[in-house]
């Protein structure tokens, strides 16, 4: 017995040191690393787009994610992000995960390199260069990681400017008001208070006109190359640059609809305030804007019933090209 007990003990020696090979070396799998190899450009205009590319020291079986986001020189609003192809990129959130606002990279599966761009937003106003620092750092299932534990893109955005005009009758604006369904007609035993909070743009038509030039039937209204180019008929606006001169500016009352409630015998129970702003801009180098809180009411006359809703806002001035935005009593409120 004491024999066989020495012949299993050997065996079992013999079997657990043939299972080990001093030659082999066992340590956890890196994951692929992602470098930015490439930047089409470091300054360019607003409306301008540059390409950045990357890429990876080991392709991966699964879709490497990465958030790209602005840490200084702007505000999120200076810039979209799109994909090769040019369709943008969903801006992430705090709800999918990657914290506080930015784009999700995505860099495909089995891909040695990828590629996104940046455009820098262009707008009317009158700015200085800026200075956008992004950052790209790994984010959600982090099957990547970003060289150095975040890759920084540095973007130069100078301002754009143009001889273009652009004027903006804006009422997105909320209101309150108050109702009354009249049940029964002739009594108020059955009457029903209803409160109301919605947007201006909901419930009226402005028509908006500067000098020969008009906009109807958006919100905001804008005269503009652009929104004349994308609304035929019902934008009109100059060509290139504004003659010296005067352009007078005015601002049309057109319908007032609270889609009240007929079956109910509904009516406004007191009238309320249309503000709106009047914003003329000459791109990149001149921006002013009038606040009018209180020129139409809910009551004030209407084009569509046949009434008189003009009213005149001012006067833009055009002198030696320049622009002098002046109020309906003629008094400068602004020039270039």
């Amino acid at each position: 017995m004491k024999y066989i007990k020495n012949i299993l003990l050997s065996c079992t020696v013999v079997a657990l040191t043939s299972c080990v090979n001093d030659d082999v070396n066992y340590t956890t799998t890196d994951k692929p690393t992602v470098s930015m190899t490439g930047q089409s450009a470091t300054s360019i205009m607003e409306g301008e787009t540059i390409t950045v590319s990357l890429t990876t020291d080991a392709t991966y079986k699964e879709e490497m994610d990465f958030k790209l986001e602005l840490v200084s020189g702007g505000s999120n609003s200076d810039y979209i992000v799109s994909d090769a192809d040019g369709l943008a990129t969903g801006a992430t959130s705090v709800d999918d995960g990657f914290g506080a606002f930015g784009y999700k990279i995505e860099f495909p599966a089995y891909a040695e390199n990828h590629t996104f761009n940046i455009t820098a937003v262009q707008d009317v106003l009158k700015e200085g260069t800026e200075n956008l620092r992004f950052k790209l750092t790994s984010a959600d299932n982090k099957n990547g990681l970003a060289a150095g534990g975040a890759i920084f893109i540095d973007l130069e955005v100078t301002n754009y400017v143009s001889d273009e005009l652009v004027a903006v009758m804006d009422f997105d604006k909320t209101v309150s008001y108050v109702t009354i369904e009249q049940k029964i007609l002739e009594t108020d035993l059955d009457d029903e208070t209803v409160d109301h909070t919605d947007s201006l743009c909901n419930l009226i038509d402005y028509d908006f006109y500067l000098g020969s030039w008009f906009s109807w039937a958006s919100c905001p209204e804008e005269i503009s190359a652009a929104n004349a180019a994308a609304n035929p008929g019902n934008t009109t606006a100059p060509g290139g640059p504004l003659a010296d001169g005067d352009y007078v500016i005015v601002a049309d009352l057109y319908e007032v609809d609270l889609g009240l409630d007929a079956d109910e015998n509904e009516i406004l129970d007191g009238d309320f305030a249309l503000p709106f702003t009047l914003t003329i801009n000459h791109v990149g180098t001149f921006n002013a804007s009038i606040d009018f809180p209180a020129t139409y009411f809910s009551n004030s006359p209407q084009s569509a019933a046949g009434g008189n809703g003009q009213v005149l806002l001012g006067t833009l001035s055009v002198v030696g090209g320049k622009y002098i935005l002046k109020n309906a009593d003629d008094e400068v409120v602004a020039a270039e």
